[in-house]
């Protein structure tokens, strides 16, 4: 999932993150604010959401009732944020098309 880090408390092994979505236009939207715990002693993941603002996470036991924790994280840069934009937009360019052909 696509998250921006919102904050960090290593003591507690947790991080505030917002889950975000890319629309059809390209804009990054904020769906919902989760609280997840990181792995006990793995600062791998704690020093990769330090250094990042958009991350890609991967949780175990995801659900929307905050209990998941951080198995695994990608961080993104603003290049491949903009370059994810770039697809959804094309994405939906393309399905208005199709159905715009199916109409006709």
């Amino acid at each position: 999932m696509l998250v921006k880090i919102t904050s960090i408390d290593e003591s507690e092994h947790k991080a505030k993150v917002t889950l975000l979505d890319i629309d059809e236009l390209g804009s990054v939207v904020p769906i919902k604010e989760l609280s997840l715990s990181i792995l006990p002693g793995d600062d791998s993941i704690v020093g990769l959401l330090k250094a990042s603002s958009h991350v890609i996470i991967f949780t175990e036991n995801f659900s929307n009732n905050n209990h998941s924790t951080i198995v695994s994280a990608i961080s993104l840069t603003d290049d491949e944020l903009n370059e994810e934009k770039e697809k959804m937009i094309e994405a939906a360019t393309t399905a208005a098309a199709s159905d715009s052909n199916k109409k006709s």
